[in-house]
């Protein structure tokens, strides 16, 4: 049994070992973490395995470890996101949707926020992963529009500061009142990709 190999494996995306690993013996935990804190969900999410990914969950069900944060206050789903890795994102939202019992226990699984205090969403939104962005704006309800960083940054604010057009589009046709949101120092979104255009000129 090697956990190590294991590990290895998701970084490599070596489906057919890993298997073989866990066939041996090896045993898929969430206690295995590398010095960041990361499971093996994560590694598998940073490095986009998706087929890593889906083993590894199916051999957790029915518990899911959506929940597991690394030492950042990251969960997979963070990595996923702030990478643009849609296949594996929307694996991980499908498999908290389905399921029910698993998110009745951490009913915020993809609300989860960070020690920065931003969801995957922010992320996706900071990197202007607007295939990303729409599947959360699809498969979650409208708190995820409207939660704020600890600077009082929604995902529109992020969006607007990094002046990504398709990504604030997106929200605002989703989620029109968000617009209205101030952050920490009395800032709308508008003002921020006020600020973007003003120093572009």
């Amino acid at each position: 049994m090697n956990t190590a190999r294991l590990f290895d494996d998701a970084i490599f995306g070596n489906i057919d070992s890993f298997n073989r690993e866990v066939s041996d013996g090896a045993l898929i935990s969430l206690e295995h973490k590398t010095p960041s804190r990361n499971c093996i969900l994560h590694v598998a999410a940073k490095f986009g395995q998706r087929q890593i990914m889906e083993r590894v969950l199916d051999s957790l069900y029915p518990h899911s470890p959506l929940h597991e944060t690394n030492c950042k206050g990251n969960t997979a789903l963070h990595i996923a996101a702030s990478l643009g890795y849609l296949d594996v994102s929307g694996l991980l939202i499908t498999r908290a949707i389905d399921q029910e019992a698993e998110v009745k226990r951490f009913p915020n699984a993809i609300l989860k926020a960070d020690d920065f205090g931003r969801t995957p969403l922010h992320y996706a939104a900071y990197f202007d992963s607007l295939e990303v962005v729409n599947l959360f704006l699809e498969n979650n309800n409208t708190s995820l529009a409207y939660k704020l960083d600890k600077q009082g940054m929604s995902a529109l604010h992020i969006s607007a500061k990094k002046g990504h057009c398709d990504v604030m589009s997106a929200i605002l046709q989703n989620f029109p009142f968000t617009c209205e949101l101030l952050d920490n120092k009395g800032r709308t979104a508008l003002h921020l990709r006020w600020r973007v255009e003003v120093q572009m000129r």
